[in-house]
């Protein structure tokens, strides 16, 4: 057979999609006037005596208690005002205030028919005592001039305005802080201390003063820092303290920079393991990895390098720990890396061919006397491993002991990993926690930290793999929602095992142990990517986490059980993601997109196409994070657009009548008489929504995942709702909580897929005939892209 006819009988997914892109044009500002809740003159009759108790508590306020030269202040935001093009600008700088941060809070959203309880924030700003003082009497008298009446309409957008409140700072335990019978003796806490910020906007960690004082403070109350601990991430400064009581620490509370104070969380405890089975899995034909330009690793454990381990497991396994080697971490790290190099296998099997090489790092148990600290010395094993290896895929199977939370706190391993994801173009696959059966009503059942990753993948555990029907989450696996900017954790769910189908786990010499969990799960996604590297002819992260989201199974129950399985069950081999069937096509498109840009990409329906269409859309990309601001995690937001047929526009009527808007194909003649009545054509064709309804307010768009960074949507269109379609991506970012501005660049990745529902059998051909530039996806040989820049870059 011609390689011409093995390609048009194999259908491959089709790449190079950006290679469709098209001028488009923004749109002009439209939307009427914005409902005020409340003017001014009534924010300022209840803010007035908020801002004289302020300014009595800061003369109340030891020394010892404060920074240098500043107070730390917060003001909850009118939930009307949470969009970043409403920050309160003006009125920071008329009264010399620095924004450091913000704190999840709920408020009341108001419009003129009805009101709501929706999620606000607290926005935490740094400013002098002569600034407070300057606020007060700004709130007091209205200003003078233009510049302070600027300033003074902006008051309106906050509804309080305090220091912070110690009993928010206190995270306290599960017990309340009081019952000192609960807890007897020291406990080692982690404290959070809000940055400084300069004059340019970055957020930069305390000066020396203000730490002493801080570290001053612990030793009064008969405390100890752990100073070879300290960190700084995102300016936050990350101090483990072991304080001799509960009490001891509550006085701590009272520090006005600290931002959180709560119990230090231990590492996740490891499945329990059931018995040896007798059968064990053959080696591979080939030990050698099928693509050795990208390098994935695993941090757990170790590999128990006995009985015939070189056969099975022909990898590096570095040890960065000098302490024994622990059986149980031991034999969990092994089940994890093999999962990794041969996916989901069984007794009596043949191991297949790895994917790539892996590189699996024994960091548990820590060498330090800390037991409590042995988590921030795993982190920091994992990021210097990482900026210094070169990986671009890592299995993550363990993690602190902690499930993300409704007031999102931040949080050192979920900042520092998504940090690295950016700057390194690396990605993350973690397990997602085995706490699903845990108090829901404490949130407990939550997935754990760092499954709540902005930029990586969370994994959770399902009872069956595929194609095994029906499946459902497994009971153990924790659940969503996560951190804004991720509210959908996890993003999708693996086979991890349950009581009556446990998870074959391997063993060095061939044989298996039996467990279940959400450890396994994830590595054998991890497996799937890997794969899936070897078959691309260029990968980045955003890809990868694009083809796992488009590619899960939906549940039967999926817009129930969004928070239990994310977007569905994972795939074990894109194999068969990659074959398009002859009424299908999938196109990948990869690009980068420039702070304020609009792009447009024609969707390659072939013309004249007369059937009903499905349309299947997700786009994933990469973003920078602020750990200061939790409900503004991610700085960078990818908005899609989806135009079905340029010929189709929306006419609005002319004033003053009670006609309602129509949308007319501009060519008809129906079209071109309300023109000539007066009415008024829109500027572009009409969009069709994608998530948030139409009119949505900033806590609904939030809610639908206009910030989160992989998004995911399903679209049926009938004949005559398609001609010329054309997707849309927009770019808005924010700095502390503002509209940024700042030039910046984001990688992204789009797959499309397109269904002729009515099955002509000639869509996949009449795409690939109309549209040259789509190519055929074909097996990488050495070279992987990574982020996109000016000249591409390659490893």
């Amino acid at each position: 057979m011609s390689q011409a006819g093995a390609e048009a009988q194999s259908r491959p997914l089709l790449v190079n999609g950006e290679a469709l892109k098209i001028d488009v044009t923004a749109p002009s500002g439209g939307g009427g006037p914005k409902y005020e809740p409340r003017t001014a003159q009534d924010a300022a009759s209840f803010l007035l005596p908020q801002l004289t108790t302020a300014l009595e508590d800061v003369r109340d306020l030891p020394q010892q208690l404060r920074a240098e030269d500043r107070i730390y202040v917060e003001a909850k935001l009118v939930a009307n005002y949470l969009a970043p093009s409403y920050f309160p600008t003006p009125l920071l700088a008329q009264i010399g205030a620095t924004p450091v941060g913000s704190r999840a809070d709920v408020g009341l959203y108001q419009t003129s028919s009805k009101s709501e309880q929706v999620q606000t924030r607290r926005l935490v700003f740094t400013v002098p005592d002569t600034g407070l003082a300057a606020f007060e009497s700004l709130v007091r008298t209205g200003g003078h001039g233009r510049t302070q009446a600027q300033a003074f309409a902006e008051i309106r957008k906050l509804d309080e305005v305090a220091l912070p409140d110690p009993a928010r700072v206190l995270r306290a335990p599960h017990h309340a802080i009081e019952d000192a019978a609960l807890h007897v003796g020291a406990r080692t806490w982690e404290a959070i201390l809000h940055p400084r910020t300069t004059l340019s906007g970055d957020a930069v960690p305390l000066e020396e003063a203000t730490l002493l004082r801080w570290f001053e403070l612990i030793e009064t109350h008969n405390g100890h820092v752990h100073r070879d601990f300290v960190r700084q991430v995102g300016g936050l400064t990350f101090t483990p303290v072991t304080m001799p009581s509960d009490e001891d620490a509550a006085a701590l509370a009272s520090f006005n920079p600290l931002r959180t104070l709560r119990p230090m969380p231990a590492i996740r405890p490891r499945p329990r393991f059931g018995l040896r089975s007798g059968n064990r899995l053959g080696p591979p034909a080939s030990s050698r990895p099928v693509d050795t330009s990208v390098k994935v690793a695993v941090f757990d454990g170790g590999v128990d390098i006995q009985n015939g381990a070189s056969q099975l497991f022909p990898i590096a396994t570095p040890d960065l720990t000098s302490e024994p080697v622990d059986r149980d971490a031991l034999d969990h790290g092994t089940g994890v890396t093999g999962a990794v190099l041969y996916g989901l296998v069984a007794p009596g099997q043949q191991a297949p061919q790895p994917p790539l090489p892996v590189e699996s790092f024994r960091v548990l148990p820590a060498p330090i006397d800390e037991e409590d600290l042995e988590g921030y010395w795993v982190l920091d094993q994992i990021k210097v491993a990482i900026e210094t290896g070169g990986h671009k895929l890592v299995n993550l199977s363990l993690g602190p002991e902690v499930a993300v939370e409704d007031d999102l706190e931040p949080n050192r391993w979920t900042s520092e990993l998504d940090q690295l994801a950016w700057e390194n173009d690396v990605l993350f696959v973690i397990a997602a926690g085995n706490d699903g059966e845990q108090d829901r009503a404490t949130g407990l059942h939550r997935v754990q930290v760092p499954a709540d990753m902005a930029n990586g993948i969370a994994v959770g555990a399902c009872d069956a793999p595929m194609p095994t029907k029906p499946w459902a989450r497994a009971p153990y696996s924790s659940m969503g929602p996560g951190r804004h900017g991720a509210r959908v954790q996890p993003l999708g769910v693996q086979f991890g095992g349950v009581d009556n189908r446990l998870f074959d786990v391997l063993r060095s010499d061939g044989s298996f142990l039996e467990a279940s969990g959400t450890s396994f799960a994830a590595p054998v996604t991890t497996h799937a990517l890997a794969d899936l590297i070897t078959r691309l002819p260029r990968v980045n992260s955003s890809v990868l986490r694009a083809f796992i989201t488009h590619f899960a199974e939906p549940h039967r129950s999926h817009n129930k059980l969004r928070h239990e399985v994310g977007y569905g069950r994972h795939a074990l081999s894109f194999q068969d993601a990659l074959e398009c069937g002859p009424d299908e096509a999938h196109i990948l498109i990869v690009d980068d997109i420039e702070r304020g840009d609009l792009l447009g990409y024609q969707v390659p329906v072939p013309a004249g196409s007369t059937g009903n269409l499905d349309l299947r859309l997700t786009l994933a990309y990469a973003t920078p994070v602020d750990p200061t601001e939790p409900t503004e995690y991610t700085n960078a937001a990818l908005e899609m657009l989806l135009r079905p047929h340029h010929q189709m526009y929306g006419f609005a009527p002319p004033p003053g009548t009670d006609a309602k808007r129509q949308t007319l194909d501009v060519r008809s003649a129906e079209a071109r008489q309300l023109l000539i009545d007066g009415w008024k054509q829109s500027q572009e064709p009409t969009a069709r929504s994608l998530g948030a309804p139409k009119g949505a307010n900033e806590a609904q768009l939030r809610d639908s995942g206009k910030w989160e960074t992989v998004r995911y949507h399903k679209v049926s269109l009938k004949p005559g709702e398609v001609e010329l379609p054309r997707l849309e991506v927009a770019y808005v970012a924010r700095r502390t909580g503002a509209i940024d501005n700042a030039p910046s660049k984001v990688p992204f990745a789009m797959l499309v897929s397109i269904r002729d529902k009515d099955a002509s059998g000639t869509l996949y051909d009449a795409i690939r005939t109309q549209h040259k530039a789509l190519l055929p996806a074909q097996r990488s040989r050495g070279r992987i892209r990574t982020r996109s820049s000016d000249q591409p870059h390659w490893y």
